[in-house]
Order: structure tokens, then C-alpha cells, then sequence
């Protein structure tokens, strides 16, 4: 069993996409590194669509953001990113703004917790271990 702690993501719905997209480690580790890899890019996207006031983009973006948390079982980075949706599709950017604070942080914590599973069960493959 993982020990890493599952604050920010639901590991038995991670566990459980992982296991329908693939069943060796390297497939499952790249999924997840898209995930964090694209992460930057995304915010950066949303922050300069809503400077310029690219209403259509930004909510492509938060498409975007809000699936691939549902698939990984982000649920509270899905949740800020359902309202600054809302805000988008309200064409509020103040309320866009309020939340995106918040969604950045959430969203490098997800991160975080990430690269941490991945760690994880990358060192207990190589120890003939299985976590999962």
C-alpha cells in the first residue's frame, strides 16, 4: 500500500486511470509528467488570456484544466477551476482574478503531490515492490 498522503489527489481514482491507460511504469509516469509538465503552461495560457480579455481561450483552458483534474482525481483544483470557469463564462474577470491565487497554489500542490507518487512507486518497481 502507498504511503504518499492524498491531500490534493484521490489516489484510488489515480490508481484507477492509471491502471485503465496502462500497466507498465513508464506509460503511467509519462501521463502524470504531461500533467505536471503542462501545468505551467496552462496557468500561463489563463493569465494572458484574461489580460487580453480572450474570453474564448480562457475557457478552453479551464476545460482543460477542469478534465484532466477530474481524470487524476484532483478534485479541489478541479473545484477552483470550475469557478473561475464560471467567472469566464460570465465574462467577470474580477472574478476570475479572486480565484486564480488560490488556483495556482492548489495547482502546484497537486504537483507536488504528483512527483511525489511517481517518486514513489518508481523506486519500489526498481525494487520489485508493488505499491498498487
Amino acid at each position: 500500500m502507498t504511503t504518499t498522503a492524498g491531500r490534493f489527489v484521490e489516489l484510488s481514482t489515480l490508481r484507477s486511470l492509471l491502471n485503465t491507460i496502462a500497466t507498465d511504469g513508464p506509460a503511467r509516469e509519462r501521463f502524470i509528467h504531461d500533467f505536471i509538465n503542462l501545468w505551467e503552461t496552462r496557468s500561463q495560457r489563463l493569465m494572458k488570456a484574461l489580460g487580453s480579455r480572450d474570453f474564448e481561450d480562457a475557457d478552453v483552458v479551464c476545460l482543460s484544466i477542469r478534465s484532466s483534474s477530474t481524470m487524476l482525481g484532483a478534485w479541489t483544483l478541479e473545484a477552483i477551476a470550475g469557478m473561475v470557469h464560471t467567472a469566464v463564462k460570465q465574462q467577470d474577470i474580477a472574478g476570475c482574478m479572486s480565484h486564480l491565487a488560490r488556483l495556482h497554489e492548489v495547482g502546484q500542490h497537486t504537483c507536488a503531490e504528483l512527483v511525489a507518487y511517481v517518486e514513489e512507486h518508481s523506486g519500489a518497481e526498481r525494487r520489485g515492490v508493488i505499491l498498487d
